[in-house]
């Protein structure tokens, strides 16, 4: 018996390094471990609600000061046990949101058991696939089934299936189409017949082969249909940390400068750095930011809206084909997000027009091949199935002539749900409202929903419609703030202090505005600075004095000052070598019309008489600079003189040189 299992599992390690190959070839140092320990049911006292909420409420902590970060461990110590437990408590619970890694951590698992780099105390591995599991409708025996997946192992025996060194790894429980019925008929033989769904319950529950170790991957809402009796432990696949995100993007960028900018567009929306923490959302944003930031533009900052990363994402895509993924998107969103033969052929989609519109736009549908021959379809993400979906009814509004009463009702709608079911296809809608041009910025609409969002103040509702009100305008309700703080009054009847300090604190979040930005001392030179303007962008000052600068940095601060979203109110540049070619490329972005900089500091930066001749440019043309200190320069009569020419001018507002 011994010699059966030993010829049996390296017959399934080579089944499996060859069916993993891909995966192998794959990786690289951008897939560390993110697996985590989770209490869960611990955490949540309403357990299942908590569970079943929009997964972008598991991501983006936008609307939050702090936030817990789990310590990782490493991925062969899941599988690890010392089996002193009951033989119902065996099951290893793996959860995380769509497109994070969790069938990617099944697969490198089983891949380092088949090459012999972990899990060595388990003798057969077994990793199953949910949506493969879907495909076998009649009865079949557990042997049976697993000559199914592997018809190579023809040896299989029960003998060699009951002892504790066999493991069955079951991914994606959410793609699975039966119901697990924990008070099914019993199954403890592994020749009996049975339907697939009593088999898994049963392997789950303990019944059959109770020495055997199950691991099942599945998103947050499918958790809930393993009752937390029979779990052993609980873990989450985390999204990236910072470091892995930046690496992540450099990677895939290529080009260390394009690069940069696309990180700093990322991280300048709040809202969009948590969502890049999820790998194929971070692939999806590398992509369109790549190809949407020109090398010859500069520093110049057009920040993306996500819905405008996803129109870009798909403007070069087959007309006829996205037009009926736009069909399928609405037939099914939150029903199904795997797609057989049979779904494609209710909206007259065949599955070659499929696959070759998914090896065209790999990152919009994807393409797996599988048991019995089969072909399956995904969205590249679960948020690219919420935008087609939403573009399909924006298609459907659009016919009519009351969109506005429509899409309130949509509004009304999701407003419904406390679980922000359809939070994400909303934030689409408002999203594809401006791209389209459909609704102007003053339509009752986006009144309305700035009324329900201090209406539902304290609770999850005003974030999911905050973002759809920024997916429309990135500065909505920042004037009403702006009013409140100047007059101490509501700008909008109805609600009261309260409503504002609380939405105050809110906005705060959700901009991430901070008060000051300094540079670490073993950090202080130009490449690094140009690495930190999301963060510049987002203080209200940038103390960078004794910062090592020069005037290679200029351009960048300049193209900051230039952009109408920045919080950047006081800028210290003292005691750097910023020069006359520096001050220059500032006043580019001093003198436009959208920069708000009250106060400049120059002191010490090496400056001459011709930087007065620039900066007088910006006296006669600013309306918000107050103070612009440039002591201990060099600047000379005919620098005193045109700094007196701009001070004349009646457009000057400076209190302070």
């Amino acid at each position: 018996a011994t010699a059966s299992v030993m010829d049996l599992e390296n017959c399934l390690k080579n089944i499996l390094k060859d069916k993993f190959q891909k995966v192998k070839e794959a990786e690289n140092s951008l897939l560390p471990s993110r697996l985590c320990y989770r209490e869960l049911k611990q955490e949540h006292e309403q357990f299942h609600t908590n569970l079943l909420q929009n997964e972008f409420r598991f991501i983006d902590k936008s609307d939050l000061h702090t936030w817990v970060v789990y310590p990782t461990v490493p991925l062969s110590e899941i599988l690890l046990c010392d089996c002193q437990h009951n033989s119902s408590q065996r099951t290893v619970l793996t959860v995380g949101v769509c497109g994070v890694g969790k069938t990617t951590t099944v697969q490198r698992c089983a891949l380092e058991w088949a090459e012999g780099k972990a899990c060595q105390d388990v003798h057969l591995l077994f990793p199953l696939t949910f949506w493969e599991l879907n495909l076998l409708e009649h009865e079949l025996t557990l042997i049976e089934l697993l000559l199914t997946f592997f018809p190579d192992l023809k040896e299989l025996d029960s003998v060699s299936l009951r002892n504790s060194s066999v493991c069955f790894v079951l991914d994606a429980l959410d793609e699975y189409h039966g119901t697990l019925d924990f008070q099914c008929p019993t199954v403890r033989d592994v020749s009996e017949l049975s339907t697939v769904e009593n088999l898994l319950t049963n392997l789950i529950r303990g019944d059959l082969l109770p020495l055997a170790h199950i691991w099942i991957t599945t998103r947050f809402a499918a958790a809930t249909q393993i009752p937390d009796c029979f779990l052993l432990k609980e873990t989450e696949v985390q999204g990236f940390n910072d470091e892995q995100q930046e690496e992540h993007l450099r990677a895939l960028v290529g080009d260390d400068n394009l690069a940069d900018k696309v990180i700093n567009h990322v991280k300048i929306s709040r809202s969009l750095d948590f969502l890049c923490q999820v790998p194929t959302i971070c692939t999806i944003m590398a992509n369109v930011l790549k190809d949407h930031l020109k090398p010859d533009d500069g520093f110049k900052i057009h920040p993306l809206s996500l819905t405008q990363m996803y129109t870009n994402l798909v403007k070069a895509s087959n007309p006829e084909t996205v037009a009926k993924l736009k069909m399928l998107a609405k037939l099914w969103m939150g029903e199904c997000e795997v797609f057989y033969d049979y779904h494609l052929s209710e909206i007259d989609l065949s599955v070659e027009e499929a696959s070759t519109f998914s090896k065209e736009c790999p990152l919009v549908l994807k393409e797996e091949n599988g048991l019995h021959n089969s072909t399956v379809f995904r969205f590249g993400h679960s948020s690219i199935l919420e935008f087609f979906a939403a573009s399909a009814e924006l298609d459907n509004i659009e016919t009519r002539f009351d969109t506005s009463r429509l899409c309130k009702c949509l509004v009304d709608t999701a407003l419904e749900s406390s679980m922000g079911k359809t939070d994400v296809f909303l934030r689409f809608i408002f999203g594809l409202l401006r791209e389209r041009g459909t609704l102007e910025p003053h339509d009752p609409l986006f009144f309305y929903t700035k009324k329900l969002i201090l209406e539902y103040i304290l609770s999850y509702k005003a974030v999911g419609l905050f973002h759809c009100l920024r997916e429309y305008d990135n500065q909505a309700l920042l004037d009403e703030v702006k009013f409140f703080l100047k007059y101490r009054f509501s700008p909008i009847s109805d609600f009261s202090q309260m409503h504002w300090t609380i939405m105050l604190q809110r906005t705060s979040n959700f901009e991430g505005i901070r008060d000051s930005f300094e540079m670490p001392v073993s950090a202080r030179c130009d490449e690094k600075l140009i690495r930190q303007l999301a963060a510049i962008f987002k203080s209200k000052k940038a103390m960078l004095r004794f910062s090592n600068l020069t005037d290679k940095c200029c351009p960048a601060l300049a193209s900051i000052l230039s952009t109408k979203e920045s919080y950047l109110r006081e800028l210290d540049l003292g005691f750097n070598s910023i020069r006359d070619e520096g001050v220059r490329e500032l006043v580019e972005g001093l003198s436009d019309e959208n920069c708000r900089l009250k106060t400049i500091r120059l002191q010490g930066c090496g400056l001459t008489g011709h930087s007065c001749e620039d900066l007088a440019l910006v006296l006669r043309r600013s309306w918000k600079l107050r103070e612009l200190d440039l002591s201990m320069n060099e600047i000379g009569d005919d620098g005193v003189r045109y700094l007196a020419d701009g001070l004349r001018s009646p457009e000057c507002q400076l209190e302070t040189l």
